[in-house]
Formats: C-alpha cells, sequence, structure tokens
C-alpha cells in the first residue's frame, strides 16, 4: 500500500497544482495543455537521454509518427479520436519494433545522426511521397469530422483539458514505477558501463531496444495529443530543426529524472513565450539560458528545487533539535 501511494503521491501533487492553475488563470489553459503534452514528448526522449545516454536528433520524426497516424485517420478514415490515439500509440510501438534493431546498434555521433537523417527523410515523406494523403504542406484539416466521445468530449478545449490532465497522471505514474524498477535501473546501468552490464549476464541489445520503443510509443502518444488539440497537422511538426527544442527542454528540466521532463517543458515554453515578446529571434536567449543552466545548474530546475528543498528541510532539522 504504501508503495502505491509512492507512486500516486508526486503526480497527484502536481496535476492537482496544474488544476489549481488552470482556475487561477483561465486565460492560460491552452498553455497548460501544451506544457502536458510537451512533457510527455520530453520524457520519450528522456528515456533516451537521461536514462541511457542515447542523444538524438531526430525526436520530431517520432512525435510526427503519432501526429500524422491520427491526422490520416481522422481525415480520411474514421472519426474518433480515442481510436485515433490507439493508431498512434500502435504506430509507435511498430516504428521501434521495426527501427529499434538496426539503430540502437550504433553508438554516439553515428546514432545521433541516424535519427537526423531518419528525421529528414520523414519530412520529405509527408511533404512529397506522401503528397495525396498528407496534403503536402498545406496540412490536414479534420476537426469537424471529429464526433463527441464519451465522459469528455475531445474536440471542446475545456474538456480535452481535462483529457491531458488524465493521460499526464497516468503518464507520470509508469514513469515514476520506471525510475525505480529494475529496468530504469538497467537504463542507467547501461548508460554507465555496458560492458561491466554484459559480462554480468544481461542482454544489453534488448534492454536498449525496450527503451527506444519506449521512447517511440511515447513520442507517438504526445503526437497524437497535438492531433487531435489542434485539429490540423502539417509537415512543420517532423521539422528537423525543432529537434535542438527537444534536447533543451530535457536538459532544463534535468536529465535522467521523474520530474524533470515536465519542469523542464515549462521553463522551456514559459521563457519560449515571454522571450518571444521582446526578442524575435528568441533561439539566441534560450541558447544563453540553457549553456548557464548546464554549467551553473548540472541536475536542471528539479535538481536546483531538490537541493534548495534538501537545504530547507536541513535548516528546519536543525533547528527542531536545538530547540529539543
Amino acid at each position: 500500500m504504501n508503495k502505491l501511494l509512492g507512486y500516486l503521491r508526486g503526480p497527484f501533487v502536481l496535476i492537482l497544482i496544474i488544476a489549481v492553475a488552470r482556475f487561477v488563470f483561465p486565460n492560460k489553459m491552452t498553455f497548460f495543455v501544451e506544457i502536458a503534452t510537451y512533457s510527455i514528448y520530453i520524457m520519450a526522449n528522456d528515456i533516451l537521454y537521461g536514462y541511457m545516454g542515447m542523444v538524438s536528433f531526430g525526436q520530431p520524426f517520432y512525435l510526427g509518427v503519432g501526429a500524422y497516424a491520427a491526422a490520416i485517420y481522422l481525415a480520411h478514415l474514421g472519426t474518433n479520436p480515442l481510436i485515433a490515439i490507439l493508431i498512434a500509440i500502435m504506430m509507435g510501438l511498430v516504428t521501434g519494433a521495426l527501427l529499434g534493431p538496426a539503430f540502437i546498434r550504433l553508438r554516439g555521433d553515428y546514432y545521433a545522426l541516424i535519427n537526423a537523417a531518419i528525421c529528414g527523410m520523414g519530412l520529405f515523406l509527408v511533404e512529397k511521397i506522401m503528397l495525396p494523403i498528407t496534403r503536402g504542406d498545406d496540412g490536414l484539416w479534420y476537426r469537424s469530422r471529429m464526433t463527441g466521445t464519451p465522459l469528455l468530449d475531445l474536440r471542446r478545449p475545456e474538456e480535452f483539458f481535462w483529457f491531458a490532465m488524465i493521460v499526464l497522471f497516468i503518464i507520470l505514474i509508469l514513469y515514476t514505477w520506471l525510475d525505480r524498477s529494475t529496468i530504469g535501473a538497467s537504463f542507467r546501468a547501461i548508460r554507465a558501463n555496458e560492458n561491466k552490464m554484459k559480462f554480468l549476464g544481461y542482454d544489453t541489445f534488448k534492454i536498449r531496444w525496450i527503451g527506444y520503443t519506449m521512447m517511440t510509443v511515447l513520442a507517438a502518444l504526445a503526437g497524437s495529443m497535438f492531433a487531435i488539440n489542434y485539429g490540423f497537422v502539417n509537415p512543420s511538426i517532423t521539422a528537423p530543426d525543432r529537434s535542438a527544442e527537444v534536447l533543451v527542454a530535457t536538459l532544463l528540466g534535468g536529465p535522467g529524472s521523474i520530474y524533470g521532463p515536465f519542469f523542464g517543458t515549462a521553463a522551456f515554453i514559459g521563457l519560449r513565450d515571454l522571450v518571444s515578446t521582446f526578442i524575435t529571434r528568441w533561439e539566441l536567449a534560450m541558447g544563453i539560458i540553457t549553456i548557464i543552466v548546464c554549467f551553473k545548474f548540472k541536475g536542471g530546475v528539479w535538481g536546483t528545487i531538490q537541493l534548495i528543498g534538501g537545504k530547507i528541510r536541513g535548516k528546519m532539522g536543525n533547528t527542531s533539535i536545538q530547540k529539543a
């Protein structure tokens, strides 16, 4: 029971804070939905980079797999957003199963570059080769085709907000389990010393494949949520130049931590929206901020929060001892 509460407590508090903020700042509901959806996307990348130490410049491709799987279904085949999400998750699973055995054999720069290559190929695929289906740069519009769903109508922004909160809550619970599980420890061990893992008898190829597939599924889920929320998808979602954003958000939050992806997303999107109101090329300011975080706050935003919290608890503990 205590173990279950340990998994539920943190995600519940986080979702509760977002829900309260949604009513305190009613005009920022779209902002909170974007944070929830993007957090899942950053969690996908954090499995690779934060846990297994694999840098990928192809994350927009995996996001696009989910987004276009949901969009093509809604624009040409069906009308139920929930089925679209399930199809996107299945496409993410298929992508991980098919590409994983080839990609995870690569290491370091080769792995990063092969992902950058697949990202460029994905953009060409949806822009040119699949033009009759994807409609190229014009994109797919399908909001008017979507039908209502039970309990929460995902066509309505205020109800999609609660759906996004439910999905984020479930993913955070699973992510907490991953962080504390044997498979999570295996991911970290591979990052630290893969040769020792092999010496101990672990099949590191399968472990890396599992991690890669988890990433593709989470990224596809995030892509489908983007597609349903906006009711529109175009090739810009798969653009290779957006791959740097994922790494920046991961670094800002603190790689390899449960809540790092959420706080990294909040910091990235919040700073982006704030800085872009003053500076047209907001990327320059974000780059400077990222450099400062990497050098001065190695644990990112979440690591800094934990450090400050630890110091406060330490001072409170010392004060109580002195009073006693």
